[in-house]
């Protein structure tokens, strides 16, 4: 027989507890909110479980061990409460009995002391990291290219991914080739003067930025855009078209119409997480340095068979 896992018992109770829907009645206002109740001074009594009272202050405090994921609930649903009362009785009954001094569960004690300990440090190292005014201005100073926004027109002309696959709306899409032929054309054109806005308006596939002449919006280092997208935009300066870019279903012209850098201030919480990410990266490059591990008998490390797995003789 399973043993539930403390996730799984509290999973459970919230499935096994799902609300209904509040239901409005057509034609008639929508339901209000109900009105938040008055709040619970922390020593007034608010639970009696097995004969022993509890406070709001014991209820919060036993609430704020759960996961993150089981506090919301556990303040409105008593069920989940109740779970985690009869795991702490069954965890008390199992240390007196010794059962954390056995194996295997000593071990996995041992294992899960070690792997929260071990976060705990990553999170506090990295949130302690000091990083003076100093290196905020030569952060700002040294890497320019961060801090740019890029505002841009594009011409999208979408090919076929898969040759011989019509298109859903019935329409006929380009093969790979013909695409390439069509926007290095495209790309002539402009450099010999051509209206980009016309183009754009009459040819692109990208339908939203065509109704605009094009205009895409600001394209700044963290936009969630591919990365061959951002590394074309961002060697453009101002007024320059970028070569074909190829991506999965099409190709893109780019023109990048404003070039802004944005200032240190409004860098400022940009500047202070990527410069404690590097700062962190290279405190943990240097911890994962100590341990690098230099094999002295191969022998121990050959694949081993579990002993019930073992031929018997």
């Amino acid at each position: 027989m399973k043993i539930l896992t403390i996730p799984f018992l509290l999973s459970a109770v919230l499935y096994g507890q799902a609300q209904e829907p509040v239901k409005v009645t057509p034609g008639n206002p929508a339901a209000q909110a109900p009105t938040p109740p008055p709040p619970v001074s922390p020593d007034t009594v608010v639970a009696e479980v097995n004969g022993k009272k509890y406070t709001a202050a014991d209820i919060d405090k036993m609430i704020s061990i759960l996961p993150a994921q089981y506090q919301q609930a556990a303040h409105s649903q008593t069920q989940i409460l109740g779970q985690v009362f009869l795991m702490q009785r069954l965890a008390e009954d199992a240390a007196k009995a010794g059962l954390d001094q056995k194996s295997p569960f000593k071990e996995q004690l041992e294992i899960n002391r070690i792997q929260v300990l071990s976060t705990a440090e990553l999170s506090d190292v990295q949130n302690t990291m000091k990083i003076t005014p100093e290196d905020q201005q030569k952060y700002y100073k040294d890497n320019p290219d961060k801090f740019k926004e890029v505002k841009i027109r594009v011409i999208y002309i979408a090919y076929n991914p898969t040759p011989g696959k019509a298109a859903t709306d019935g329409k006929k899409i380009v093969t790979e080739a013909e695409a390439k032929a069509k926007i290095e054309d495209l790309a002539k054109q402009i450099q010999g003067g051509a209206d980009f806005g016309k183009l754009a308006r009459d040819l692109s596939d990208d339908k939203t930025s065509a109704a605009k002449d094009g205009e895409f919006g600001v394209i700044k280092q963290d936009s969630g855009y591919p990365e061959a997208i951002k590394t074309a935009v961002f060697a453009l300066k101002q007024g320059e078209l970028s070569a074909p870019i190829k991506q999965p279903n099409g190709f893109y012209l780019i023109r990048a119409e404003e070039i802004n850098q944005k200032s240190f201030d409004d860098s400022l919480v940009q500047i202070l997480q990527a410069e404690k990410q590097a700062r962190f990266q290279e405190w943990l490059k240097g911890m994962q340095a100590q341990y690098s591990i230099k094999i002295e008998n191969p022998a121990y490390f050959t694949p081993r068979v579990p002993a019930q797995l073992q031929q018997v003789h």
